[in-house]
C-alpha cells in the first residue's frame, strides 16, 4: 500500500483560497485548523458518509480484486488453489509454464525501448492555433502597432491636400491589416517562447518529484493488473540538496534545503477504490487507502487543514493500531511481497482513507470548515478518514474539481473504470499450455523405463527394486501359464504434443500482440524469414504496441496537464505562462524515431555531392548535420562549428577557390581563356578540357564530361 510522506516530508495541500490571493494561504488555512479544533470530537455525518461510500466502494470493487489476484499469480507462475489442489489429487508434475511472464517482461521491455529515447521527453507543450498571451504582454504588442499607427495618421493628416482620399484610406487599411498580422505573429512568437521554457520546468519537476520511477512501476501495473494509476502532482515538503559558497571560506559546501515541491508516485490498484458506477477518476468519488504509522500521524498535529482534536482522538482510541483486514489482503501480501504473509496482519499502523469527492456544505459546516461554505450547496473536497474520525477536510485544490489520478489499461472496456490486463487476454491459452507442459513431462517420466509385471507365485528374490544385469529368481510352479517376470515399454508421445503446445503457445501473439521474435525469438519462419518480411511483420505487430502507447501517452498528458496548470496559478515565473496545450508524443514522435533516423541518413549520403552542396551551401549542410547528430543523441556543439566558425570556413574555402582560380589563370588555364587546340565560342565543337569549376572544398567539380556539356553554345551553366 501506498504510505505518504509525512512529518519532515509533510503532505501539504493549499487551500483554494490561496488560488485568489496567495498572500493569505496561511492565514486561511490556520483558520480552518483553529475551526476544526474548537469543535467538540464525535463521530460526525461527514465521517459517516465517508463509511458509507467506502462500503459501496469496497463490494463493487470484490470481483475486480479477484481478477486482479489471478492475473498477479499467473503472472508469478501460481496455480489457484483449486486447481493445485486437482492437479495434485491426480499426482504427477505440478510444472507451469511462465508465458505469462515472457509476454508481460516483452510488452515491458517494448514500451520501455520506445520511451526511453535519448535526449527525448515524453510530452511536449505547444501553444494554441491562436495563442491566448497574459493582457500586460498582449496590450504591450498592441500599443506598439497602435503607436506607429497614429504616427502614419498624422503624417496622413498634416498632407492630406496632396494626397487622394481614396488612395490614403486604401493605404490605411492595408497598413492596419499588416499591423494586425504582425501583431498576431509577434504573439505567437511570445506563446511558443514561453511553451518552450513551460516544457523545460515541468521536466525539471517530474525529475525532481520522482515521476519516472512512478511511471515506470505504473507501466507493470497497467500491463499486468487491470489498471495503471499514478497520482501527482501533490504537494510536499522535501529536503533537497544544492551547493552553496561559504562566505568564510570560500569553497562550496553541501546544503540541505526544505522546499514544497510537486511530487509523484504510483498508486497500487489495489488501494485505489472508485465509486460503484465510475468511468473515470473524475467520475463520482474515488477513495484511496494509505498505511500510516503513529509518529506520522503525530507529524500532522498543527499542520494547516487538520484537525488536531480528531488527531488525539485517534492515537487515544487506536493504541495498537487500526486495520480493515479485506478478503485479498492476505493472499494479496503472499503473492505480492514473498510470502510475508505477517504485512497485513500484523504492526500497529493505522488504515487511513483519503476521500475525493463531492459531500454537502452542512457536513463540511458540522465538521469545523465553516469559511464561505453554504449548507444548501454540494462541495468538491478532500478528506482523510482514520476509524471513527475525520482528520482532514479541505476544499479541492483544483479549481476544475479533477482528482490528481491518471488511470489507463492494457485494454480498455468502454465505459468501464477499470480494463483488462494482458494476462486475462492469454489466461485460457495459458491454462491449455500449462496442461500440455503437465502431460508432457508426466509421458516423459512415465516412458523413461519400463513397467515391470512379476508372477509373485513364481519370483523368489527382490521384486521392489531393478538395475541392468539383475538376475530374478523363479521357481517352476505355473510355468507353462506365465513367465516369471514381464517388461512393457509405454509409448513415448511427446512429439505430437510439443506439436499441439507450439501450436497454443503461438496463438498467445495473436492474442496479446506481443510476437515472439518482440523478445527474441530467432525461430520466426513464414514471412519472418527474410529481412522484407520481418520489416512487414515489425509493422504489423507496431499497430498494437501503438495503441497501448496512446493509453500511456494518456496518462501522461494528465500528470502535465495539472502540472502545468499548478504552475500557471502559483509559479511567480511570468516567462513560462502562456496559452499552451500539452501534447503526449510517445504514439507519434517517439515511434517514427528510428524510421526518420534512417531517412535521414539516406538524405545524407544522397545529396552528399558537389552539385548538392553547391545548392544548400556550407550552412544548410551543416544544419542537416546538425539535426542528424541531434536524433541519435550526438552533442552538435561539439562537433558542428556555430554560426561565426562556419562563416570563417567559407571564407577560407572562398580564399582557396581564389588563390587556386589565379593560379589557373596564371598558367593561361583560368575562364575566358581557351586552351590550346580547343574551339572558340560558337564553334559548335566540344574543347579538348574545360575551364576549371571547383566545389566548395576546393576540387575540381562535375568532372570533365559534365564541364564539357557546361560549356557547349547555348547551354547554360546549372
Amino acid at each position: 500500500m501506498g504510505i505518504p510522506a509525512l512529518g519532515n516530508s509533510l503532505v501539504t495541500f493549499k487551500s483554494a483560497a490561496t488560488l485568489e490571493a496567495e498572500k493569505t494561504a496561511r492565514a486561511v488555512a490556520a483558520h480552518q485548523a483553529q475551526s476544526a479544533m474548537s469543535q467538540p470530537v464525535y463521530i460526525s455525518s461527514l465521517a459517516g458518509y465517508i463509511e458509507k461510500c467506502w462500503a459501496a466502494a469496497r463490494q463493487a470493487k470484490l470481483i475486480v480484486e479477484r481478477q486482479m489476484m489471478v492475473n498477479l499469480r499467473q503472472r508469478n507462475g501460481l496455480y489457484e488453489a483449486d486447481k493445485l489442489a486437482a492437479i495434485r489429487q491426480m499426482g504427477g508434475s505440478e510444472v507451469y509454464v511462465l508465458l505469462t511472464s515472457t509476454k508481460c517482461r516483452a510488452a515491458e521491455a517494448w514500451v520501455n525501448d520506445i520511451l526511453r529515447p535519448v535526449g527525448e521527453r515524453l510530452f511536449g507543450i505547444k501553444p494554441t492555433p491562436i495563442a491566448d498571451l497574459p493582457p500586460d504582454k498582449t496590450d504591450e504588442v498592441y500599443q506598439e502597432a497602435s503607436a506607429v499607427y497614429d504616427e502614419v495618421v498624422r503624417q496622413a493628416e498634416q498632407f492630406q491636400e496632396f494626397l487622394d482620399p481614396a488612395m490614403l484610406a486604401h493605404e490605411v487599411r492595408e497598413f492596419l491589416e499588416e499591423s494586425r498580422e504582425k501583431a498576431v505573429r509577434q504573439l505567437q512568437e511570445e506563446a511558443e517562447e514561453a511553451a518552450e521554457r513551460m516544457a523545460t520546468k515541468i521536466d525539471d519537476q517530474l525529475a525532481e518529484g520522482g515521476w519516472y520511477d512512478a511511471f515506470w512501476a505504473s507501466i507493470s501495473d497497467l500491463i499486468t493488473l487491470k489498471a495503471g494509476i499514478i497520482k501527482g502532482p501533490v504537494l510536499r515538503r522535501k529536503k533537497v540538496q544544492s551547493w552553496v559558497k561559504d562566505p568564510a571560506t570560500g569553497k562550496y559546501v553541501v546544503k540541505a534545503v526544505e522546499k514544497i515541491i510537486p511530487t509523484f508516485e504510483r498508486v497500487s490498484p489495489f488501494d485505489l477504490y472508485p465509486a460503484p458506477d465510475s468511468r473515470d477518476p473524475d467520475d463520482g468519488y474515488l477513495i484511496e487507502r494509505h498505511e500510516l504509522t503513529r509518529s506520522e500521524l503525530q507529524s500532522m498535529i498543527g499542520v494547516p487543514g487538520y484537525s488536531e482534536a480528531a488527531i488525539r482522538k485517534v492515537l487515544q482510541d487506536y493504541p495498537h493500531g487500526y486495520r480493515n483486514t479485506l478478503p485479498n489482503d492476505v493472499e494479496r501480501a503472499r503473492v505480492e511481497f514473498s510470502g510475508n504473509t505477517e504485512y497485513q496482519t500484523h504492526g500497529e499502523k493505522l488504515e487511513a482513507l483519503e476521500f475525493w469527492g463531492s459531500v454537502q456544505g452542512r457536513m463540511l459546516i458540522e465538521w469545523g470548515l465553516k469559511d464561505g461554505i453554504d449548507p444548501d450547496l454540494d462541495y468538491e473536497v478532500n478528506a482523510w478518514k482514520i476509524g471513527n474520525y475525520v482528520i482532514r477536510a479541505i476544499l479541492n485544490p483544483d479549481k476544475l474539481g479533477r482528482k490528481p489520478y491518471s488511470v489507463d489499461s492494457f485494454e480498455r472496456i468502454p465505459g468501464s473504470f477499470w480494463g483488462k490486463g494482458l494476462p486475462e487476454l492469454m489466461a485460457d491459452l495459458q491454462d491449455v499450455c500449462n496442461a500440455l507442459a503437465r502431460a508432457i513431462v508426466n509421458n516423459a517420466a512415465l516412458a523413461s523405463g519400463p513397467q515391470v509385471e512379476v508372477n509373485i507365485d513364481r519370483v523368489t528374490t527382490d521384486s521392489e527394486a531393478i538395475w541392468p544385469w539383475k538376475i530374478w529368481q523363479s521357481t517352476n510352479q505355473q510355468m507353462s501359464e506365465a513367465p516369471a517376470v514381464r517388461f512393457n515399454q509405454p509409448t513415448i508421445i511427446v512429439e505430437p504434443l510439443l506439436r499441439v503446445f507450439d501450436f497454443f503457445a503461438t496463438l498467445t501473439e495473436d492474442q496479446t500482440g506481443i510476437p515472439r521474435w518482440a523478445y527474441g525469438n530467432t525461430n520466426i519462419g513464414g514471412a519472418g524469414s527474410t529481412s522484407s518480411g520481418l520489416s512487414m511483420l515489425m509493422t504489423s505487430a507496431s499497430r498494437g504496441v501503438k495503441e497501448l502507447i496512446s493509453h500511456i501517452d494518456n496518462m501522461t498528458s494528465g500528470i502535465v496537464e495539472r502540472t502545468y496548470d499548478y504552475n500557471m496559478v502559483y509559479d511567480e515565473d511570468e516567462s513560462i505562462k502562456g496559452d499552451c496545450k500539452v501534447i503526449a508524443r510517445g504514439s507519434s514522435a517517439l515511434l517514427a524515431k528510428e524510421q526518420l533516423i534512417q531517412r535521414t541518413n539516406e538524405f545524407l549520403a544522397a545529396t552528399n555531392n558537389p552539385t548538392d552542396i553547391q545548392i544548400t551551401g556550407i550552412e544548410g549542410r551543416a544544419k542537416l548535420l546538425k539535426f542528424a547528430a541531434r536524433s541519435i543523441g550526438i552533442d552538435v556543439e561539439d562537433v558542428i562549428p556555430d554560426k561565426e566558425g562556419l562563416k570563417a570556413l567559407v571564407a577560407k574555402i572562398e580564399a582557396q577557390q581564389a588563390a587556386m582560380m589565379q593560379a589557373g589563370q596564371q598558367q593561361g588555364k583560368g575562364p575566358g581563356v581557351s586552351p590550346p587546340g580547343g574551339s572558340q565560342p560558337g564553334s559548335g565543337t566540344v574543347p579538348q578540357e574545360a575551364p576549371a569549376t571547383l566545389d566548395p572544398a576546393g576540387n575540381p567539380a562535375g568532372g570533365v564530361d559534365a564541364n564539357a556539356f557546361q560549356n557547349q553554345p547555348g547551354v547554360t551553366p546549372g
